[in-house]
Formats: structure tokens, sequence, C-alpha cells
């Protein structure tokens, strides 16, 4: 997430350095998800404590780097991304670049100032130089 998201907003029109802090987030969050998901992808075993609390950690991480922008847009989008990508994880579902993309357009909107289809759509190209779809 953290690569494709600061490879659309490169494609920005004016540099944002909020884009930064974003992506600082986003790879928290990565992080915490990771740390939650990669244990169900097998289907064998639950995540243990120790993984759990390390991927609330990162999840923790997360909202306090974006919070740093002191813009509750921000903090909204990273919450709502902590709790369907959780959601989705619990429920044993497969979380992809596609299931991101809507809250990847959200911040990159922010930044931008463009609508959300616009801004999923840079996510999408970005995603698509890069070589798929991204994590």
């Amino acid at each position: 997430m953290e690569q494709v998201f600061l490879h659309a907003a490169g494609e920005l029109p004016q540099p944002d350095e909020r884009s930064e802090v974003v992506a600082e987030a986003l790879a928290h969050l990565q992080r915490g998800f990771n740390s939650h998901y990669a244990t169900s992808l097998s289907g064998d075993r639950r995540a243990t404590d120790e993984e759990i609390l390390v991927g609330d950690n990162a999840y923790a991480w997360a909202v306090e780097t974006i919070a740093r922008l002191d813009e509750p847009r921000f903090v909204a989008v990273a919450s709502r991304m902590i709790r369907d990508g959780a959601g989705r994880i619990a429920e044993g579902d497969s979380v992809s670049l596609k299931f991101w993309s809507p809250h990847l357009g959200d911040l990159l909107g922010i930044i931008s100032g463009e609508d959300r289809e616009t801004s999923q759509a840079r996510i999408h190209r970005a995603a698509g130089e890069l070589g798929g779809e991204g994590s």
C-alpha cells in the first residue's frame, strides 16, 4: 500500500509533504494487517496473542502517525481501514489492492482535492506501473 500510494501521490501536480506521512502510516497499517492476516492465510492456525499484540501496536502507530497531520479526515479514513481490514481478516477473507483502493483513493483525494474516482484511478495506475496489485 505504501509504495502504491507514494507512486500515485508522486503524479500529483503539486507535491504535498502530507503524502510522506500518510505513506508512513500505511506502512504501519500493512504491518498490522500482515501480523493478523499471515496466520489466517494457511487456515490451519489462528494468530497468537503475541502476533495480535504486534498487529494492534502497528495499528496504533498508524493512527498516531497519521494524527500528526492534525486533520480528522485522515484519521477517519485510517480508522475505517483498520475496521474494514480487521473485519475481513476475522472472516477469513482475502484483502487486495482492489479492496483497499477506495480507502487509498479517499486518502489521496484529501491531499489532492480530487474526487474519489479520480484519485482511485491514480491508485490503480500506480499499481499497474509498479507491476501488479501491490500490497
